[in-house]
């Protein structure tokens, strides 16, 4: 199966009928294909310049797109106008690795070295070595209650269901009994993320990999997954230990859901809106770098409204900003995320006023004197500046916003860059007392 990679915003020829696997460019099948997609997931994944030109918009992932893979890949700032595939591939996936919280399986530089295939490829490469150290141990067994008729009585007797099946069958008991095997819930969803990565792995030693895992899991039922089912997978204290495996088959296996649960074992799509994707990659990785502090990092925090009616005192328009730096319950700072980038040239570095008033109400709900927003660096916004603007709100408390840059080149640097944004914004960290 052939592989194209697309960046993020790529103008990309439309053609009626491609002329190799591996032509830049998609048919018009292909564009049907996509905005069918879309329609499923209810979200956009390309956009239509022209008859003859489309463009991915802010998700990134892979499609399975008849005998290709496409995915598409985040805009990450290039070096001297030099693109490295590998490197964008190898960031992305280190991203989501840390957004989903499997740092336990991020990629090291020998893996990029020796992968010569799509991230998707690389992913279940890592969910196959971090399957095969587990199974080295052995897989899980748990009791479960079965039910048949047999020749002789085992476990309980079901009398209505004897009287039932078997009244003239007296060779036949009705029995309830407990079996104790290793066909539960969680080695079934193993065996269905192996099976399915087999059906869409286009490297040969990744194919490899996952057939060598099969064997294992002979005794496990195939079955077919629902959304709901695979939430309702759970880890006890023995199964712990395959923690990072069910995450990250749960991570692929809830990229499939377009095809996989309809019976359509031909299509995959597996894509993250790169907002939500940037927002969960910073806010963990602050709270990482945080962790000795004596703060506390807050993701996703609703504690506080907008307004209160007057007449019930009812709180209204519940806030939600991505990040909250606490230090002894008191907001030192909200941070914001942005997915764009910034215009250096523009007075106002082209920040759209509608975030400024976010930033304002979440200044004034969480009576916080410093809020942060966040954008990606991008090297056509010349040199990485980290900290592009500071500004302050007129009259009020006059709370001040920096607004700051990441640079996603060397990922392991992040989260020094957001404790020194967070320092250069006027926040002061406080190292943890230890008892």
């Amino acid at each position: 199966m052939s592989l194209i990679s697309f960046r993020e915003y790529e103008r990309i020829p439309v053609v009626g009928v491609l002329s190799s696997a591996t032509e830049r460019a998609f048919s018009v099948a292909d564009i049907n294909q996509l905005d069918g997609l879309a329609a499923r997931l209810r979200i956009p994944v390309i956009e239509h310049l022209s008859r003859t030109r489309v463009r991915p918009v802010q998700f990134v992932g892979a499609v399975r797109l008849a005998n290709r893979t496409v995915e598409f890949l985040p805009k990450i700032e290039q070096v001297a106008g030099v693109s490295d595939l590998p490197a964008v591939r190898h960031n992305l996936l280190r991203m989501l690795l840390v957004a989903y919280d499997l740092e336990g399986a991020t990629p090291g530089k020998a893996a990029l070295e020796k992968n010569n295939g799509g991230w998707l490829d690389l992913l279940m490469r890592l969910f196959c070595r971090a399957l095969a150290d587990q199974l080295r141990r052995g897989l899980i067994r748990r009791y479960r209650e079965e039910s048949d008729d047999l020749p002789t009585v085992r476990g309980r007797l079901q009398i209505d269901e004897q009287l039932r099946r078997n009244l003239v069958h007296r060779e036949r008991t009705a029995c309830a009994f407990d079996e104790f095997d290793e066909d539960h819930a969680l080695n079934q969803l193993l065996r269905v993320a192996i099976v399915r990565m087999l059906r869409l792995a286009s490297n040969n030693t990744t194919q490899q990999a996952l057939r060598e895992l099969l064997p294992a899991f002979e005794g496990v039922s195939d079955i077919v997954p629902t959304p709901d089912w695979l939430v309702r997978v759970t880890l006890d204290r023995i199964g712990e230990r395959f923690g990072l495996c069910l995450g990250m088959a749960r991570l692929f296996l809830q990229g499939t859901t377009t095809g996989l649960y309809a019976g359509d074992q031909n299509s995959f799509a597996l894509l993250f809106d790169m907002n939500d994707l940037f927002e969960r990659f910073v806010a963990r990785t602050l709270r990482r770098e945080l962790r000795k502090s004596a703060c506390e990092v807050s993701i996703q925090d609703s504690s506080h409204h907008l307004v209160r009616d007057l007449k019930s005192s009812q709180p209204l328009f519940r806030l939600r900003p991505d990040i909250v730096v606490r230090q002894g319950g008191l907001s030192l700072c909200v941070v914001d995320t942005k997915w764009k980038r910034l215009s250096p040239e523009e007075r106002k570095l082209g920040i759209a006023q509608g975030d400024l008033y976010q930033m304002l109400a979440y200044a004034e709900g969480y009576e916080c004197a410093v809020v942060l927003l966040i954008y990606p660096w991008h090297a056509a916004g010349g040199a990485h500046l980290s900290l592009r603007k500071r500004l302050v709100f007129e009259r009020g408390k006059q709370s001040t916003v920096t607004i700051g840059e990441l640079s996603l080149q060397d990922l392991s640097t992040v989260g020094q860059q957001l404790a020194d944004l967070l320092k250069k914004a006027g926040v002061k960290l406080a190292e943890a007392v230890c008892a």
